[in-house]
């Protein structure tokens, strides 16, 4: 299933919450009472780690195509302007010149662009760049999960409304910032 948005992922998940908490009983055989309310909250539990994940994912990949996208169409606006410095930073330390700028700029590693996105709105936007900051944190969670939770200690599962907010935060200040230049000239 395809996901437009974070908020479709969110909306997925509390439909499906429902259909499990409305699921008969019957449907869950030898089980007393107690125990099919107890196998509800198990998979309802599962169901929203693969939320979370889903939501981190997409997130992963909009923030990566936003920035590969920025790169490729040479955008002018000052948080363009500081994605080419961080790709031709990470070009100089890797020292990789001999191919195109735009193919070394997609081997930028989600870090550094996160801690670009984070030092940019420092000043201007300090609620959002902190959001920044744990989102950083969040994504050892989306690892632990994606390669088969071989760490030792789960990371923090973070809140699934948490990353709805971040999610409209970046849709805001970041992708849409292109069409945010157009409004305002």
């Amino acid at each position: 299933m395809t996901f437009l948005s974070c908020d479709s992922i969110i909306q997925h998940f509390l439909f499906l919450q429902q259909i499990i908490k409305e699921l008969d009983n019957d449907y869950f055989e030898f089980l007393t009472e107690p125990q099919i309310l107890q196998e509800k909250r198990l998979i309802i539990d599962d169901l929203e780690l693969d939320t979370v994940f889903k939501l981190l994912t997409k997130l992963e990949a909009e923030i990566k195509q936003d920035y590969n996208y920025t790169i490729s169409q040479k955008k002018k606006d000052d948080l363009s302007k500081n994605y080419l410095s961080l790709c031709k930073r990470f070009r100089e330390r890797i020292k990789e010149y001999n191919k195109p700028l735009e193919k070394v700029c997609r081997k930028v590693p989600l870090d550094d662009i996160l801690d670009e996105v984070k030092s940019f709105f420092q000043d201007n936007h300090p609620s959002f760049s902190k959001k920044v900051s744990i989102l950083k944190g969040y994504f050892k969670f989306r690892h632990w999960y994606a390669h088969g939770r071989y760490f030792q200690k789960t990371p923090p599962i973070p809140a699934l409304q948490h990353i709805q907010i971040i999610c409209n935060e970046f849709n805001s200040n970041v992708f849409l910032r292109q069409k945010q230049i157009h409004q305002v000239n």
